[in-house]
Formats: structure tokens, C-alpha cells, sequence
């Protein structure tokens, strides 16, 4: 079938043939399909939506349009996890090292911060001299030899992705379920995984606004992640309020450091080790085995090996050790307090990211220059009683002005509510 001819089936609501979108993914990867009719399709996809089958062959395409990673078939099963981005998500900085250090290996391709929700690259690059571009052959001998690397998409990788996300960006169908889990699985499933896990985010802070619609994307996930021979697993977990106790890159970085020396806050050691044991547990294992899993898990995290395997990345990636001290400090630090008492259950996390790409910490445009000093620092982690007049927390600022009219939009924001919801939502 001529793009004309499925462009025309599309609009009319048609089921594509075998083939076709497979055909469709080769074709804009290599130029012989036009931005102009494949934008016509992806806003065809986008109003009549495309069934399982077709989001299952769509995905399939797209991650065979560049390199797939190959791997030795040994005793270490390839696993990653993603997340569907939240505001002060660091979990892929603790989990990573924990997963390697647990007998994984972890080819993680990350992305930067999009919206107002972080990225795991822009984090990394808080650490000075960190490199995030890899080539292929570096990034898996980095895995054959640490367990794991962190490093962006490469040209090899999925190239009709990075067509088609732009044209989805520019054509207004970024909002589509089907075209979200093509994207996110045809560059997941191009690192050559026996498993996957996702964290998919409902709430303020989250793309997905409410539990049903993260429900309904976790489901689709999972199923054409299955599709596409993949086993995968899933949590919807809560982005009401900001995750754990910061937000902005460098901020971050320091509170998954102080998790991977035995401390920091425990919702993040919690959900780290529980998506962790999920990539552990193989298909039949017993339920039950999960908590044995988290269980040892926590162990790595208390005995520092998790701590030392993610050194060992960084220095093998060119980041400065000796800067894990003093990441990157903020020239203004602005001090928060309450204005009354009660039961501060957070920030609205939505709030606080827009506030913290404000304050340069993210991009509006691609181009954009990050600063990754910038951000929110809680005294707590949420959910406490606060007297008046308690500080609350920290606004870190390039400039008094900022740091001041953040302060100032963070105080509207303040949620005061005893009923905190349950971090992990549901189990899929």
C-alpha cells in the first residue's frame, strides 16, 4: 500500500494492513517518506487512534529502524526501567548502580528534562566533566564491564523516533496514548532487553493528570511491550506532590548520592528498591518473592556496594568524584517559611517544576542552557505538622529577585491536608 492510499484508510478510521506501519517507520527513518505526510499521519493516528495491533507493529518499526544492542547470553539478564517523568525524580540515579550491583545488566538510554519534569541527562551533567554521549560500542562495554551506563540516544538509535517525536511536537498529537507508547518502547526495546519496568506517574506533577489515565497508559505499556516480546512489569505511582525532597539537577543528584550511602529520604529508597526487585523477579516467580527481593536490595544500599558501582560509572564516564561534595552551589539560597500550622503535606508538584524551569533549572526551548544549581530544597520529606513560623524549606536562586518570586509562587502552592496519597497507586 502508497502512503497516499494509508493516509486515506487512516483518515477514515480503517485498520492499518500488516506491514504498512512497519513500512511507514523504515520510510521516515530513511527519508523517503515526506515530514508532510508523515505528519498527515500522525494527526490521523492521534483523532482515530490505532488498536494494540498497530501500536504493537508502529513500536516494532520504529525500534528496528536503527541498531538493536546485542548482547552475550549469559547468566545476567538485560533489564531497564523507565519513568513516565515527574518533578524530583532522581530514582534512575539510585536504581541503575542497585540493579548492576544486584547481577543485572542495565543499558539505560535516558532523556532530558521535557516540560516542566526533569531529566535523568541534565542530572548527570550536574556532576562536571560527566559525558552523556556515547557511542554504541562504549556504552555496552561500559555495561559489560560496570553492569550499567547512563547515556542519551545515539544517532544509531531509533532514528525514525527522533523524526517523529519532533513532528508529534510540532503537529499538537504529543497527547496521544498510542503514539506515547511507540515512542517510549521503540527506543526502550532497541536496547536489546529481557525485561522492562515502568513507572508511570499520575497526578499534578504528571503528564498523565489523573490515576485512570495513568491506569489506562501503564496497561497499554505493558501490553505492547509483551507484544513485541518483551516481558514487562509496571507501577502507577503518585506526582501530586514533589518526589522526596528536592527538585532541580543538582539538588537531585546530591539527594539520590545520600540514598546510595544508606540514608536519605525514604520514599526514594523505597521506590528505588521496589522498582529494582520488579526488573530482579523473572516471569513466575513467586509473589511473594518480591519483598525478599526489595529485602536485599536495601542491603546494597547499606553496605555502600551500590554507592561504589555508581563511582565507578561516573569516573568511567568522566565525572569528577571530588565534586560529589559540593555539586554546583546556587549563588542566592532563600530561606521558606510557614505562615501558619497544620499538616503541610507538600508542594503541588506541577507548580514546583514550572518553577524550577523559572528558575533555569529546565527548557522551554531545546537550545535552552541549564543551570543546574537551581531549584527547591524541603526541610522535610512531605507530609508533617509544621508550626508558624518553621521553615519549610529553600529556594536556591541565580538572583534575590528569582529566588524571592519563586518563594513567593511555592507559598501558593502549599497543599495542607492530612490525607496524603499512597506513593505506589497500583501493581501491574
Amino acid at each position: 500500500m502508497d502512503m497516499t492510499s494509508l493516509l486515506a484508510l487512516k483518515r477514515d478510521g480503517g485498520a492499518c494492513p500488516p506491514g504498512a506501519l512497519s513500512r511507514f517507520a523504515k520510510g521516515v527513518a530513511d527519508g523517503s517518506i515526506p515530514d508532510y505526510q508523515a505528519s498527515a499521519f500522525l494527526m490521523a493516528a492521534f483523532i482515530r487512534g490505532l488498536s494494540l495491533e498497530e501500536t504493537v507493529e508502529l513500536t516494532r518499526g520504529i525500534r528496528d529502524s536503527g541498531r538493536i544492542l546485542a548482547w552475550p547470553r549469559d547468566s545476567r539478564p538485560v533489564a531497564d526501567k523507565h519513568s513516565t517523568g515527574g518533578v524530583g525524580d532522581k530514582i534512575s540515579l539510585v536504581l541503575a548502580p542497585l540493579a548492576a550491583e544486584m547481577g543485572l545488566r542495565v543499558p539505560m538510554v535516558s532523556g532530558r528534562g521535557l516540560g516542566h519534569t526533569g531529566g535523568t541527562l541534565d542530572k548527570l551533567e550536574s556532576i562536571p566533566g560527566f559525558r552523556t554521549r556515547l557511542e554504541s560500542d562504549e556504552f555496552q562495554d561500559l555495561v559489560d564491564r560496570i553492569g550499567f551506563a547512563m547515556c542519551g540516544q545515539t544517532d544509531e538509535i531509533a532514528p525514525a523516533d527522533r523524526i517523529l517525536y519532533s513532528l508529534r511536537d510540532a503537529t499538537s498529537t504529543v497527547a496521544s496514548m498510542p503514539l506515547i507508547c511507540a515512542s517510549i518502547l521503540g527506543k526502550k526495546l532497541s536496547e536489546g532487553l529481557d525485561r522492562l519496568v515502568l513507572d508511570v506517574k499520575a497526578g499534578r506533577g504528571a503528564f498523565m493528570r489523573t490515576r485512570e489515565d495513568a491506569l489506562a497508559l501503564a496497561r497499554m505499556l505493558v501490553g505492547v511491550s509483551t507484544g513485541c516480546g518483551t516481558p514487562a512489569r509496571a507501577l502507577v505511582t503518585d506526582m501530586d506532590v514533589v518526589l522526596g525532597r528536592t527538585a532541580g539537577n543538582a539538588l537531585e543528584t546530591a539527594e539520590a548520592l545520600s540514598v546510595l550511602r544508606g540514608g536519605g529520604p525514604l520514599v526514594i529508597r523505597d521506590l528505588a528498591t521496589r522498582l529494582t526487585a520488579l526488573m530482579l523477579q523473572a516471569p513466575g516467580d513467586p509473589a511473594d518473592s518480591l519483598d525478599d527481593l526489595q529485602a536485599e536490595c536495601a542491603a546494597r544500599l547499606d553496605d555502600f556496594s551500590a554507592l561504589h558501582r555508581f563511582e565507578r560509572m561516573v569516573e568511567a564516564q568522566g565525572g569528577d568524584l571530588s565534586a560529589f561534595e559540593s555539586l554546583a552551589p546556587a549563588p542566592v539560597i532563600l530561606e521558606l517559611k510557614s505562615d501558619r500550622s497544620g499538616y503541610w503535606t507538600g508542594v503541588d508538584a506541577g507548580v514546583a517544576g514550572e518553577v524550577v524551569r523559572g528558575l533555569g533549572g529546565g527548557r522551554r526551548r531545546v537550545e535552552d542552557e541549564i543551570r543546574p544549581e537551581v531549584g527547591w530544597e524541603q526541610a522535610a520529606e512531605s507530609g508533617f505538622p509544621v508550626e508558624d513560623g518553621q521553615t519549610i524549606g529553600w529556594v536556591h536562586a541565580a538572583a534575590l529577585d528569582d529566588a524571592r518570586s519563586a518563594a513567593e509562587t511555592l507559598r501558593g502552592a502549599f497543599i495542607w491536608d492530612r490525607a496524603n496519597n499512597p506513593l505506589i497507586l497500583e501493581v501491574l
